[in-house]
């Protein structure tokens, strides 16, 4: 194998590939020459990633090397065009105005190209990258790795109606969702399925990639999931977890609405949270025309602040709630007005952003603490 490629286009193509290492150590990445371009692969034992881009080529073939050393290298490669070429037992990269950098990695024997997977019978969607990234974002930071709880590490894709995909996640003691309004296939996603957080992970990635449309398909077995882009192939084992029934969460009816204004908030809960302890528990008391947030530590610390609300007037009210996961939202929201929806001190507390994209909808749902 023998190309000239461009070093933005492979350094690219490398970058995309690192969602398929989760042990880059030992993780390998491989190159095929063929046809006028070059494609790249990296798979683990849930992600395969795959990358292809049009290059010049002198000799077609096919190499694997070590991909966290070819990963460093080629962030370090100076800019124009790379030369990369096997030799017997050595993959060389070229580089530099007159080639005055070269470096010499280790070919990987005894591994054959795999071809991408082909989904026989099996639906596309082309989803728009904007808002499917959107929701995403509202989603995936509570999901988490090392949840107690196995539905807490993945994210529930599901259509709750005809006219919306939606994402889900929570870990027993929060919840957030976020959809969009779309008009898909009546048999696609026809049964919900679980992603984990690296899966989200490498979808986000692939939207901010600069197109309009990116192309979701799910094999009919439901086992594997690919998002396609010109150029780029992702696919992912999807995950057995079952997923819990959640609209009971959900509130019907909240008792008490107020609008405010995130920035504003966000911050003073930072400040206040300063005084607390590892429960992180934050007390929202709120009176007619003012909120005043409190947190302390047993014995030591003790903050407070209040902020003026103009349009609440149903007397006193006071709850606790995690205050790590409020500014966790706070920081995933786009919209400067949230409105918070409550009830008794039992009662979840629900956080909507007043301004979101067009045809996206997103709610957050805080399940309250008990102070002792």
């Amino acid at each position: 194998m023998r190309v000239k490629v461009d070093k933005a286009q492979l350094s690219t193509a490398t970058s995309r590939s690192q969602g398929a290492m989760t042990e880059r150590n030992l993780a390998q990445i491989g190159f095929r020459a063929t046809k006028g371009q070059l494609e790249l692969t990296a798979a683990d034992r849930v992600i395969a990633i795959y990358s292809s881009f049009d290059c010049e080529v002198l000799e077609e073939g096919t190499v694997f090397v070590p991909a966290k050393l070819f990963s460093d290298v080629v962030r370090e490669l100076p800019e124009g065009q790379v030369e990369f070429y096997e030799e017997p037992t050595q993959v060389v990269l070229v580089a530099g105005e007159k080639r005055e950098f070269t470096m010499k990695l280790p070919k990987i024997e005894d591994r054959a190209w795999q071809e991408p997977l082909h989904f026989e019978g099996a639906l596309e969607v082309a989803l728009p990258c904007d808002k499917l990234a959107y929701v995403i974002e509202q989603v995936q930071f509570c999901v988490v790795t090392d949840s107690p709880r196995n539905y807490g590490s993945v994210g529930y894709l599901h259509r709750p109606t005809d006219k919306n995909l939606r994402l889900v996640g929570t870990d027993g003691y929060r919840l957030s969702y976020a959809e969009v309004d779309l008009d898909l296939p009546d048999d696609f996603l026809k049964t919900g399925v679980c992603l984990s957080k690296r899966a989200l992970q490498e979808l986000q990635k692939m939207c901010t990639e600069g197109f309009k449309e990116l192309t979701l398909a799910i094999a009919p077995d439901q086992t594997t999931l690919e998002a396609r882009l010109p150029g780029y192939k992702l696919f992912v084992r999807l995950s057995a977890v079952r997923y819990p029934n959640y609209f009971g969460v959900l509130p019907k009816n909240n008792a008490s609405a107020v609008k405010v204004q995130r920035p504003y908030l966000q911050n003073v809960a930072k400040r206040v949270l300063l005084a607390s302890d590892k429960t992180r528990a934050l007390q929202l008391c709120f009176s007619d025309y003012s909120l005043t947030l409190r947190s302390r530590t047993l014995g030591s610390s003790e903050g407070q602040e209040s902020i003026a609300l103009a349009d609440y007037s149903d007397g006193s009210r006071e709850l606790a709630i995690n205050g790590k996961f409020l500014t966790d939202v706070f920081s995933t929201m786009s919209s400067d007005e949230v409105t918070i929806n409550f009830g008794s001190d039992e009662d979840p507390v629900v956080l909507v952003p007043f301004t979101e994209p067009a045809n996206c909808h997103s709610m957050h749902v805080l399940v309250p603490i008990k102070e002792s």
